[in-house]
């Protein structure tokens, strides 16, 4: 007499299930994280890039970095950083920085990092085209 084997299918995708979604829930944080870095990456450049060309207009360059911000990503001006050489002149390199507090949503690696909060940056550096 052949016994039904129903009922351990069922187990074992009950203790199989809390496994998979902890695994999902990290590969969705992975592809946020790798969101964030790349959107971090161009918000920089772009004010980079104004930086070069305009030198002394730090608030142009913070609200130009924090300007292509939107939807997942909210960067205000102030979470932009502007590093000037010592000498401002053509050719003179210019870093711009964005930061950005990413929240974990994954259970066990919440858990892992500090308040479940990691702190991002995007680096950017261009040489200064003019002296304005």
């Amino acid at each position: 007499m052949k016994r039904k084997e129903g009922g351990q299918s069922l187990l074992e995708f009950a203790l199989m299930l809390p496994v998979l979604l902890i695994i999902l829930m990290g590969l969705l944080d992975l592809g946020r994280l790798y969101f964030v870095m790349v959107t971090l990456e161009d918000l920089a450049g772009e004010g980079a890039t104004y930086a070069a060309i305009h030198p002394a207009d730090l608030d142009g360059i913070r609200a130009r970095a924090a300007d292509g911000s939107r939807g997942m990503i909210a960067v205000d001006p102030s979470m932009v950083s502007v590093e000037y050489p010592p000498t401002v002149q053509p050719g003179s390199p210019i870093t711009v920085t964005v930061t950005y507090s990413f929240t974990v949503l994954t259970p066990l690696v919440n858990g892992m990092v500090p308040e479940g909060v990691l702190r991002l940056s995007g680096v950017a550096t261009e040489p200064i085209l003019s002296s304005q």
